[in-house]
């Protein structure tokens, strides 16, 4: 004789219902015997020192400026890694109020031994980890000079200062100033960076591309300035402060 068990949906969900109620009991008894125990992990951090090199702002790749007087960079952890000397070539000597433009900067790029043009450049490196912010200022310590001859009433202009990074942001992006500098003077704004911003490695380039930068960086001089054959220097005198104060 064949036996037949029905059960109905009732009995049905009183069987699931045991079920379900047993695990969770085997799962606490697991518990209390195998025990539960904790495990670390840790990690450790020392200051950055490192010299930052120049690097390429569009592909932030390591590049060596071909200017042989290149700027000796300062030691992190917050440092200037490079700035570029400023050229305005050979110019005819000229009666009248000229403005000249500084040449682009030309670097080789490291892997490839490319040698290409680039706009006129900071490059500025945070590694200090603390996130206090910094200010980058420059001052032009005199006029343009050849021996005893000055470039009486010269005029050096920054414009189109344009900011790179690999780690910008919204949030965290300094400003950066256009300068007209006064010979002997104060010091000007450069860039920037309050507090929890210019972290990383920043550029501050003047002209966003090479068709800008060609008329970012002027110096005017009047007519009636004297002016004899030979170079006309000046010293840039660059600091960056730890606080944006």
């Amino acid at each position: 004789m064949k036996k037949t068990i029905k059960l109905t949906a009732t009995s049905l969900a009183a069987v699931a219902g045991l079920s379900l109620v047993a695990i969770p009991a085997h799962a606490e008894e697991a518990v209390r015997d195998g025990g539960i125990t904790t495990s670390k992990g840790d990690i450790s951090f020392e200051k950055n020192t490192e010299t930052v090199e120049p690097q390429d702002p569009d592909t932030n790749k390591p590049v060596d400026p071909m200017d042989p007087d290149s700027v000796t960079p300062t030691n992190g952890p917050l440092s200037i890694d490079y700035i570029s000397n400023i050229h305005f070539s050979t110019q005819k000597i000229s009666g009248s109020t000229e403005v000249y433009y500084a040449l682009p900067e030309q670097v080789k790029d490291k892997e490839s031994g490319t040698i290409i043009d680039r706009p006129n450049m900071v490059q500025i490196t945070d590694n200090r980890g603390s996130n206090a912010g910094w200010k980058l200022t420059v001052k032009q310590e005199a006029q343009f000079k050849n021996g005893t001859s000055e470039l009486d009433g010269a005029v050096l202009k920054f414009e189109n200062p344009t900011l790179k990074s690999n780690n910008q942001s919204a949030t965290n992006t300094p400003t950066a100033e256009a300068m007209t500098l006064t010979p002997a003077g104060t010091a000007s704004d450069v860039m920037i960076a309050s507090a929890n911003q210019g972290m990383g490695t920043w550029f501050n380039q003047f002209g966003s591309d090479l068709d800008a930068a060609k008329k970012s960086i002027s110096l005017t001089v009047p007519g009636d300035t004297a002016k004899i054959e030979g170079k006309y220097e000046t010293t840039l005198t660059w600091t960056l402060t730890d606080s944006p104060a």
